[in-house]
């Protein structure tokens, strides 16, 4: 692989407070600073979605407009090789690969004073051309250069079994998070405090299998994103 750092790739998921693993130093440093340029020069106008105040305040999406380098790290992270090494580390099987289609690929921005809600993700759609898909990981590569604790912003992952937040990671630069993703709440809810011209960056992929059932993985109906505004971060 050309981006991915290799010899950070034998790690293990953590299962609490449910399954997910941190890696630091995702990307190969010669690339990092190029891509970290790229992720800047995405200006709010070229973004295709701005989010809901009440639940994603001030975040915006990126789904194309990217530089060539940038374009070419989404295909890795589609890729065979990439994907190969998922499936052997989750268990999971037959992930869609080589598609940069599919919902949710691209960049995200969150600005001063913006947030998002703790929430758990959609748990699938139908894709035009695969039919329906169940969503099984998330991918979040986080890209904030002298990222500070006052800036608050970390990602926050619930315990069902607490019923609390138990565990928070800081974004910082070229910090990537993997989790399973249905039913599993997470989010950034409390507000940022950003200095002037800096937001919260992350580049985004989320992985699919294909649904033969028409039902979620637990065999009940496939759910739409479901939003907890009363949890918040006090940890």
């Amino acid at each position: 692989m050309k981006f991915i750092n290799e010899k950070n790739m034998d790690f293990v998921f953590e299962s609490s407070p449910f399954k997910h693993v941190v890696i630091d130093n995702f990307i190969n440093e010669e690339y990092i600073e190029q891509l970290l340029q790229d992720v800047d020069e995405l200006t709010l106008d070229k973004s295709y979605y701005h989010g809901y105040e009440s639940i994603e305040k001030y975040k915006f999406a990126f789904k194309n407009n990217f530089n060539p380098l940038l374009q070419e790290l989404f295909k890795e992270l589609n890729g065979d090789e990439f994907i190969s090494l998922l499936e052997n580390k989750t268990g999971i099987t037959e992930i869609i690969r080589n598609n940069l289609e599919l919902n949710g690929a691209g960049v995200h921005k969150v600005l001063n004073d913006g947030f998002l809600c703790m929430h758990t993700d959609f748990e699938g759609y139908d894709d035009s051309k695969y039919g329906k898909l169940d969503r099984r990981l998330n991918l979040l590569l986080y890209m904030n250069k002298d990222w500070s604790e006052e800036y608050f912003g970390d990602l926050c992952l619930y315990d069902k079994t607490e019923n609390k937040i138990t565990k928070k990671i800081s974004p910082i630069l070229n910090r990537c998070v993997i989790f399973f993703t249905p039913g599993n709440i997470h989010g950034h809810p409390k507000p940022l405090r950003l200095p002037a011209n800096k937001s919260r960056q992350s580049i985004t992929t989320y992985y699919y299998t294909k649904n033969t059932t028409g039902k979620n993985l637990n065999g009940e109906d496939i759910k739409l994103v479901q939003w907890y505004h009363s949890i918040k971060d006090d940890l």
